[in-house]
């Protein structure tokens, strides 16, 4: 079975992770924000090293395509569509909530949300079974209070979202602070099912969605 790579930068730091066909073989992550352009290739030639692997071997990547920070998502599509192009193989994009709301592994309603700066959240609510997330609530931008308000009772909620405003809410759960990171391989987990169909896109196909426009644009007359 081919050999492929998941990956995410959208936030803080970055993840990677190897498979074979549905095998995870292997995962890593670290970085320092801003900096993930100039890191993320030697982690990934070292990850392919340390699992007998070549860069050149992969046949697919998986990857998050927002929402998320701009240059974060930028420098993950920039890498992912750079390997595609070079490899000729396809590019399955992700979205960054549905992989963050695959850490909970299962839930009945799993908020995950994410810090989108400027006094505001975005978050989405899924259920989750087996690390697949079901979509139930679509994304929505709102200020933290009213974040807080619209999560259903019972619910299971993570992400940085947690870290810019949460009350202690005693009929909902916020996870540990180790799952509020997007895993890779969590965006492999959700990509999985894409693969199996046959799915195949192709990397001048894949957009970002970044949660608003970039506050530095140019305008061309």
């Amino acid at each position: 079975m081919n050999p492929w790579l998941s990956l995410d930068s959208t936030g803080e730091s970055y993840s990677l992770a190897l498979w074979r066909g549905p095998q995870l073989l292997a995962e890593c992550s670290g970085g320092q924000p801003r900096q993930h352009l100039v890191q993320i290739f030697p982690a990934l030639d070292l990850l392919c090293r340390q699992s007998g692997l070549k860069v050149g071997d992969l046949r697919a990547v998986a990857v998050t395509a927002g929402p998320g920070s701009f240059t974060g998502v930028r420098t993950g599509l920039l890498v992912a569509k750079t390997l595609a192009q070079i490899g000729r193989f396809p590019v399955y994009p992700v979205d960054t909530l549905e992989a963050l709301a695959a850490n909970a592994v299962e839930g009945d309603s799993v908020v995950a949300g994410l810090d989108a700066r400027k006094g505001e959240i975005i978050w989405a609510r899924y259920r989750v079974r087996r690390g697949l997330p079901i979509l139930l609530d679509p994304a929505r931008l709102t200020t933290p209070q009213e974040f807080i308000d619209s999560i259903p009772g019972g619910s299971l909620v993570l992400g940085s979202a947690c870290q810019a405003a949460f009350p202690g809410r005693e009929d909902v759960r916020v996870l540990a602070s180790d799952l509020w990171r997007v895993r890779a391989a969590s965006v492999g987990r959700v990509a999985l099912p894409f693969m199996r169909e046959g799915a195949n896109t192709n990397w001048a196909q894949v957009r970002p969605d970044y949660v608003r426009p970039a506050d530095v644009q140019v305008h061309r007359g």
